[in-house]
């Protein structure tokens, strides 16, 4: 294991999070919160999409000063927003304005924002503003990645007029529909610079950062990790390598042991915080104890900045709903409670 100030971090001060969404009554959220902390969570996570945005931001406000007067330090994520970030959240942005999509291989448009256009930047710096007058902790930038299908990765985005512009800008020559090295380099540096933008706006408002990457085998477009671990407005670097319903015990394990070893190595070296999120949702019947097996192979990578989406197995939320919520939310609670 690499060693590092981290490390030695007494254990009395790890990070208990729960991600919670779904509920804009500030007194039903209330009960909610309160069953967070009484079962012994120090963190929880709540949702701000461009609805809440447009919609209920001052129910947002009063939802997370209820989460701090009761104890609970509070993480924010912009759920969904511009389909930039992972999410169910439904994103109108694209629709209003086709000129902010991305666009495919094939030349369609995707549901989804271009990080590289200045309109979808200055939204951004809204929703940052936003939140950022709050009583918020951390803001947490949930999978930041390019639009792709699954399956499809030739049909890769972004080709915007943008992109493409900047692409040639830089190098020289027309963007190719192919994943060159040329092609792979300017995705990631449009995604690292669209974080520092983003993260130093949060840093200047006396907030926190917390960048959390795809798993290695989704096809983001931001491959180098370190590179966000490096930015001096980055505080923490996360990971959340959630398993498909017919995954093997032997390879959560296995996936959960790697990754969080990555992470916590990543972070030792740049000066952050390590930060992992075990899969609380669509969880099968009998299978809760892999809940168990994630949260104890981040430990043993030495991760004491555990979150899990989210309250109560997902139950709100059918497509994501577990079979059992209950025994998922009790496995999750006793698995830290084991830290």
């Amino acid at each position: 294991m690499v060693q590092c100030d981290y490390a030695s971090k007494p254990l009395n001060l790890m990070k208990k999070g729960i991600a919670y969404f779904g509920v804009r009554d500030p007194g039903r959220a209330l009960e909610d919160l309160w069953e967070i902390k009484e079962a012994g969570f120090t963190h929880v996570l709540h949702t701000w999409s461009e609805e809440d945005e447009l919609y209920y931001s001052k129910t947002m406000a009063k939802i997370i000063e209820q989460s701090t007067a009761i104890g609970l330090q509070v993480y924010v994520n912009p759920w969904g927003v511009g389909r930039v970030f992972g999410g169910e959240a439904y994103s109108e942005l694209t629709a209003r304005n086709h000129d902010l999509c991305q666009v495919s291989v094939d030349g369609k448009p995707a549901v989804a924002a271009c990080p590289n256009h200045p309109e979808f930047r200055e939204y951004m710096h809204k929703w940052i503003l936003s939140v950022c007058h709050t009583e918020v902790e951390t803001i947490f930038w949930d999978e930041p990645h390019f639009y792709f299908e699954k399956g499809k990765l030739s049909n890769w985005a972004c080709r915007c007029p943008i992109c493409q512009k900047k692409f040639k800008d830089r190098f020289g020559f027309d963007m190719p529909k192919d994943l060159t090295p040329e092609v792979k380099t300017f995705r990631e540096n449009s995604l690292v610079d669209f974080l520092a933008e983003m993260t130093g706006l949060v840093h200047t408002q006396g907030k926190r950062n917390s960048v959390c990457m795809l798993p290695p085998w989704f096809p983001a477009g931001l491959d180098s990790w370190d590179r966000i671990a490096e930015l001096a407005s980055v505080d923490e670097i996360a990971c959340d390598p959630y398993w498909e319903r017919s995954a093997s015990e032997e390879s959560i394990s296995k996936n959960y042991a790697s990754v969080s070893k990555r992470i916590f190595e990543i972070a030792c070296k740049y000066g952050k915080e390590p930060q992992m999120w075990i899969k609380n949702y669509q969880i099968e019947k009998n299978r809760e104890n892999d809940i168990a097996i994630a949260t104890q192979k981040a430990l043993e990578a030495g991760v004491q900045n555990i979150f899990a989406w989210s309250f109560k197995g997902n139950a709100s939320l059918s497509w994501l709903a577990s079979d059992d919520p209950e025994t998922v939310w009790q496995t999750q609670i006793r698995a830290l409670k084991k830290a």
